[in-house]
């Protein structure tokens, strides 16, 4: 893992957050092989396990103490070192918390999973790719590269989900584009704030 991935203070765990985290799991599952389980790991985020073969089935182990958003990034980040095929022969793939200091040759893979896992968030993939509906958005792209104006957008798209909520205005707008766009939006804002190197430009 990139030691930029930082922990959010506020969770935006939504259900779109979720349903995206389920979407990608089952894809690290049926289409590359990747069996994805759980532990109370406290040093690491996630370690990938594989097997010489790969047709036979690869084992991601992530930590309990994930975030949905954080999760959803390993998944495309682990997707981006099996296409870069650093897990064969036989290896085992170890995302680190942030500071944890890694030897020049995983430095050197992580830089290149982590390049091609930004092309991947915001390509044209469908299956690895960010929502649709807010990967094509140029201005939000750019207001999620830098710092201050993406961490001003989470403030913002948090705000409106809970005006939303406290307003009681989801039944009324809840199948509307705007939402949708919205709900999409966060969840973008939400994987970018704990992976900046997504939104870098």
């Amino acid at each position: 893992m990139a030691p930029e991935m930082i922990v959010p203070q506020a969770r935006a765990e939504s259900g779109t957050l979720r349903s995206e985290e389920a979407r990608l799991r089952a894809y690290l599952a049926d289409r590359l092989h990747i069996r994805t389980r759980f532990a109370p790991f406290s040093d690491v985020r996630a370690i990938l396990v594989s097997a010489p073969d790969d047709a036979a089935d690869k084992g991601l182990i992530v930590s309990t103490e994930t975030t949905v958003a954080e999760r959803i990034y390993l998944y495309v980040h682990v997707a981006a070192h099996v296409a870069l095929g650093h897990h064969r022969p036989l290896d085992t793939i170890v995302e680190g918390v942030p500071g944890v200091v890694r030897l020049e040759r995983d430095a050197h893979a992580h830089g290149e999973a982590e390049r091609l896992a930004r092309a991947m968030w915001w390509g044209t993939n469908e299956d690895l790719a960010a929502p649709r509906r807010v990967r094509g958005s140029a201005i939000l792209r750019g207001l999620l590269a830098r710092a201050p104006t993406r961490s001003a957008v989470r403030g913002i798209l948090l705000a409106l989900r809970a005006a939303y909520y406290d307003l009681r205005i989801e039944r009324a707008l809840s199948r509307t584009r705007i939402a949708a766009w919205l709900r999409d939006a966060l969840c973008v804002t939400a994987v970018v704030s704990v992976a900046p190197q997504l939104g870098d430009a």
